[in-house]
């Protein structure tokens, strides 16, 4: 068949689509087309565009985390006031847009390209890139979910979408193979490289009168997988990475000023997550899953899903002047959802955090503790409509010099509606 030809049968079709909207039970499509051409017993080209409206209902009882469609509690003022607010939002509804592609060869090519409104300054609404992708064979290639994590290790019916707070998830331009040891076993394994979002350039804290800043990487990370799965969905998976953190360093000593005084350094990061995700069939035909994540590292909190972009993968040592110390942190997160009869489901989630290893930097504290804890009661209206009501309760401690520790807590309501179209 003619290339050209196919192509503007193929937009043709597209925009006739937009017509109508098709809907299905396992998830609903605004948009899909198929090509009449086929290849490998397939239509040739097939698409489909994907929205999701989501209302963020909030309500701050206590604590000083207004203004966030999270509950950031590691950004919790401990020395401020409480600040009831009240809070709506539909900033993060996603527009995504997927395709697949059969190729002479007998394999196939897909991609995907995904955004929401969560980006801008100061609450604009402006549109986000969050995925964008292609995947051939074992290979992926793009902005997509973090090897160092799992994108099916998510506690489905949440509706404070920056997760646990010792949850490891995030988005990485990345270089990915994954693939199994044998055809038809359960266990595999993935390598990949992978860089930072360029909307965060760094996630370390700089001092310049300590004479660190900010310098471009120079290497991607580095990380290794192994996962085992399991015939109903469920997993187990670890991983382990590791980082070339760059920055600017300076001997402000001397005074001088000149941008050439600086010379570039490095601090070597490293990480290692554990995850599962476990699924239990009752014999009603309903099914609960059980998931719990654990992480250690050093270096490693812009890897963090609630926490990355908060500058805490390290800060300028006060002793040594130009050197940037890492942060030790653990932490992880248990949730249990149970569905009592098809439509009515709850979920329990506990998270915590700790940093450590900050006594002798510019960091406002030695150690950090954050501790997080989620109720969830969501109601399935239709297949593709949902509504939830989702208190949340955290702590923040912070360890002091000469033994003294300060903590506040906040206490959030939050109540919103996902409607998938």
């Amino acid at each position: 068949m003619n290339t050209t030809s196919t192509k503007v049968k193929i937009t043709v079709g597209l925009l006739l689509a937009g017509c109508s909207f098709l809907t299905n039970p396992a998830h609903a499509q605004l948009i899909k087309y198929e090509s009449k051409d086929s290849l490998n017993g397939k239509p040739r080209v097939s698409s489909a565009l994907i929205g999701r409206l989501k209302l963020n209902g909030i309500y701050d009882i206590t604590g000083n985390l207004h203004g966030n469609s999270s509950f950031l509690i590691h950004e919790n003022d401990v020395y401020g006031k409480n600040k009831p607010a009240f809070w709506v939002d539909m900033r993060q509804s996603q527009l995504r847009f997927k395709t697949t592609t059969q190729l002479k060869n007998g394999k196939e090519i897909s991609s995907m390209l995904e955004g929401d409104f969560e980006g801008g300054p100061n609450r604009t609404s402006l549109f986000r890139l969050r995925h964008a992708w292609i995947k051939y064979n074992n290979f992926t290639l793009g902005q997509n979910w973090s090897t160092f994590g799992d994108p099916d290790l998510w506690p489905a019916s949440l509706l404070d979408w920056d997760g646990p707070t010792g949850m490891v998830l995030s988005r990485r331009i990345q270089l990915n193979y994954r693939n199994k040891f044998s055809e038809k076993g359960r266990a595999g394994y993935e390598v990949a490289v992978e860089q930072m979002e360029p909307r965060r350039l760094f996630d370390y804290t700089t001092s310049e009168n300590l004479g660190v800043d900010y310098a471009p990487r120079r290497m991607p990370d580095a990380i290794g997988a192994l996962r085992y799965d399991y015939d109903n969905g469920g997993f187990l998976k670890v991983a382990g990475i590791y980082r070339n953190i760059g920055y600017d360093s300076k001997n402000v000593v001397d005074g001088l000023d000149d941008t050439q005084d600086y010379k570039f350094k490095s601090a070597n990061g490293y990480g290692v997550t554990a995850m599962a995700s476990i699924f239990f069939n009752k014999k009603s035909g309903l099914v609960n899953n059980l998931q719990a994540q654990f992480n250690v590292g050093k270096g490693i909190s812009d890897y963090f899903l609630a926490v990355g972009g908060s500058g805490l993968d390290g800060f300028a040592n006060d002793n040594k002047l130009g050197e940037l110390d890492l942060l030790n942190v653990h932490s992880g997160f248990i949730s249990y959802q149970r569905f009592w009869t098809p439509k009515f489901h709850t979920m329990v989630i506990a998270s915590y955090n700790h940093f450590s290893g900050a006594e002798a930097t510019a960091s406002p504290w030695n150690e950090m503790t954050n501790y997080h804890f989620t109720l969830n009661l969501s109601y399935n209206i239709l297949d593709n409509l949902m509504v939830g009501f989702e208190p949340q309760i955290g702590y923040k401690e912070l360890h002091l010099d000469q033994g003294m520790k300060k903590g506040k807590d906040a206490l959030r309501i939050n109540f919103g509606m996902l409607y998938n179209f």
